[in-house]
């Protein structure tokens, strides 16, 4: 560096000056080069650091312990849990979902697609409820399974509690869920055991296959009987109908009032006959002979007669005698109407049998089929809990965590 000799106004410095400017001159550059100088740098960066606390310990408070706690949790101290799947299907028997139209007396000859819809969402609820948690456990020791000493605290049940305690803590283990418009349901159940899993998971296709045959042999039976109501009905209003036309039959003195009547017009039809001829033969003698001839006094007589008879036989068809008796045009008239009755209540009771008889046939077997589309196996390694899974989100939370605080409290300084 090069010192002016020189003074502002031109003049040479002297010896004093010229060693005060030199003075200041190295000052100024020791400064310079202390500011740039890397260590003096970091020592500043670590004496700010050493004055900052709060850092490391939102590091440790957010970050290292959630971190460590999850590993320790989720990948040594909660218990394996073992899960199997079954899946089935509530199906009719063959033919009985097309056929399931009602017939003419109320019954139905197959099932309909409704009732198996409904049913596979009964199955599916009632795996859920309370009925099926107290059935279980009637077969297997339910409590025990769930409260070892080898399963972790926060999934071991207290076998103390009620009931209804179960029914929530089975709600967590197994779960029934409809696949869909498929109509499969799919169950899964998850136990700290393998053969607790599949025990489990037997129970529960049997009981289930059970109820559905319960359900199905109640229609059955409700079916049956429901025929047999109305077959009695149709017996006893058959019985009424004969028992009406045997009593007009008694009261009119006419055992068959068709056949009657039938006869009576033959008669009335040849008598007839019998008087034209009577007549013609009449006519063709009075052109030769006198009418008080013998003959034609007969003919006349005979004629009378006939016509006497005719005038019988259609006044007891068509009037009342004296003692009120009912006439015979009177009683076929009746006679037709029961005879109609009679003939459509043949008829229904028919059919009321050949219902009856389906409705037997369809009671005697199995309307509706338990058929198991993914039959349950013995699971062979545990699925449950995911470790490596939620100890990565549980060190990623931590994460986000420790970093939101820190830039939280970059922002408010």
């Amino acid at each position: 560096m090069t010192v002016d000799a020189r003074n502002p106004q031109g003049q040479p410095l002297t010896p004093s000056e010229r060693s005060r400017m030199i003075s200041e001159s190295l000052r100024q550059m020791a400064r310079v080069s202390r500011y740039n100088d890397p260590r003096q740098q970091i020592r500043g960066v670590r004496a700010h650091r050493r004055r900052d606390i709060i850092t490391p310990l939102l590091f440790v408070g957010l970050f290292l312990l959630p971190s460590l706690i999850g590993a320790l949790v989720f990948g040594l101290y909660l218990s394996d849990r073992f899960v199997t799947e079954a899946q089935f299907a509530i199906r009719p028997a063959i033919g009985s979902a097309d056929k399931s139209l009602r017939d003419g007396v109320g019954t139905s000859s197959g099932v309909p697609k409704e009732m198996i819809t409904q049913d596979t969402l009964i199955v599916a609820e009632y795996i859920r409820s309370r009925p099926m948690v107290e059935a279980i456990e009637r077969q297997l020791p339910l409590r025990e399974m769930f409260s070892r000493d080898s399963i972790d605290y926060f999934s071991r049940f207290d076998r103390e509690k009620p009931i209804e305690k179960l029914v929530r803590y089975w709600n967590n283990r197994v779960s029934a869920k409809l696949e869909g418009t498929s109509g499969i349901v799919l169950v899964t159940v998850n136990t700290f055991d393998a053969q607790d899993a599949l025990a489990i998971m037997q129970a529960i296709l049997s009981e289930s296959e059970r109820m559905v045959n319960d359900l199905t042999a109640r229609a059955r039976r409700d079916a049956l009987a429901e025929s047999e109501r109305e077959m009695q009905r149709a017996e006893e209003r058959l019985s009424a109908l004969q028992v009406a036309v045997r009593d007009l039959r008694n009261r009119d003195g006419v055992l068959d009032a068709q056949k009657t009547n039938e006869a009576n017009v033959r008669m009335v039809a040849e008598v007839r006959a019998q008087r034209i001829n009577l007549a013609v033969k009449l006519a063709l003698l009075q052109r030769d002979l006198r009418e008080d001839t013998r003959s034609i006094q007969d003919l006349k007589a005979q004629i009378a007669q006939l016509d006497a008879t005719i005038a019988r036989v259609e006044r007891e068809a068509t009037t009342q005698d004296p003692d009120q008796r009912r006439v015979l045009a009177d009683a076929l008239s009746r006679f037709e109407q029961l005879d109609v009755e009679r003939k459509n209540a043949q008829t229904l009771y028919g059919l009321v049998i050949s219902a009856r008889e389906r409705a037997r046939i369809i009671a005697d077997r199995q309307i509706e089929f338990f058929s198991m589309v993914v039959q349950p196996v013995l699971p062979e390694s545990a699925e449950l809990p995911r470790r490596l899974l939620w100890t990565c989100l549980t060190v990623a939370g931590a994460a986000l965590s420790f970093g939101g605080a820190v830039m939280l409290r970059k922002f408010i300084a």
